[in-house]
């Protein structure tokens, strides 16, 4: 963890896994999401410093079935990410270990089992902060409360400078880090794809860029739980971003434009094509769109 303690940026990038990305579209094609989570890879994330160099390997470790398992509930499972050095292997090796319970996600935050959040540890096992989304989860732009334990007084937020909408592939999305005064200690940020291959990837799967930003004096506690909330920010909120699904069997393809946010509760909202014509062709503010008949 004491590898933070000069550390400025950080690039995560996370990996693109074939297979899942063939299941979903599998599943997409039959017209069965069911099919997809069966397909569903726990995360691995290469982290880089800001010139390129290897700084660490993220590895989730979580179960594949059971009621808080990958399968059933993703992305709101039941997770631990380890951190590595870029050479090590081993469990025992984490430098840091993030842990976060299964949730009731995308639905509004007003009690604690819709109320996501993330424990941050060193590599002994020694908690050095805590993540939790607030009550109502920042009314219509998503935040997080950041502090040493839970229970205790927020020593910084992390709030998105969105409003209402969330996710999307077209624009950066950033998450400012501010102290209890108001002054910003870092920066999250979801980066737009750079190139054609980058737009790929995220179609296809849920693979994505994040950038993250201290100041360079910050305490080094504060900065592995920051870099941790990356993390539940990307598990909330890109997972499924920039979906694209092509039915075979209902002859529509749809693709998801960003997500509508609201005091915790998301509502994707989606461009159909096909189907059959008529007056659902379009945009769809939600899942529900696509099965009214009535103009």
């Amino acid at each position: 963890m004491n590898t933070l303690v000069n550390t400025e940026k950080l690039i995560v990038k996370q990996k693109f896994e074939a297979l899942e990305a063939l299941a979903n579209a599998a599943a997409n094609a039959v017209d069965m999401d069911a099919l997809g989570n069966l397909g569903e890879i726990a995360n691995k994330y290469q982290v880089l410093t800001d010139d390129g160099g290897d700084k660490f390997r993220v590895v989730e470790q979580s179960d594949y079935c059971g009621l808080t398992g990958r399968c059933c509930c993703n992305p709101n499972h039941e997770l631990k990410l380890h951190v590595y050095a870029p050479d090590e292997v081993s469990h025992k090796d984490a430098v840091m270990v993030f842990d976060r319970p299964c949730k009731c996600g995308q639905c509004c935050a007003c009690c604690n089992i819709c109320r996501q959040e993330m424990t941050a540890y060193d590599g002994e096992g020694g908690q050095v902060g805590y993540v939790k989304q607030p009550i109502f989860g920042g009314g219509f732009a998503p935040k997080l409360q950041v502090m040493e334990r839970e229970g205790e007084e927020p020593y910084a937020t992390i709030e998105s400078d969105a409003m209402c909408c969330i996710a999307g592939i077209c624009c950066d999305h950033n998450f400012v880090v501010k102290d209890d005064e108001g002054n910003e200690i870092g920066r999250v940020v979801k980066q737009k794809p750079s190139s054609f291959q980058e737009l790929a990837v995220e179609v296809a799967s849920d693979a994505d860029v994040f950038a993250i930003e201290f100041k360079r004096d910050l305490d080094v506690r504060k900065k592995a739980t920051m870099f941790g909330a990356l993390y539940l920010i990307d598990y909330m909120f890109f997972e499924n971003e920039g979906e694209g699904k092509v039915d075979l069997v209902n002859q529509e393809c749809s693709f998801k434009c960003c997500d509508l946010y609201c005091c915790g509760c998301i509502l994707p909202c989606h461009c159909n094509c096909g189907g059959g014509g008529g007056d659902d062709d379009g945009f769809d503010g939600g899942e529900g769109g696509d099965d009214g008949d009535d103009g």
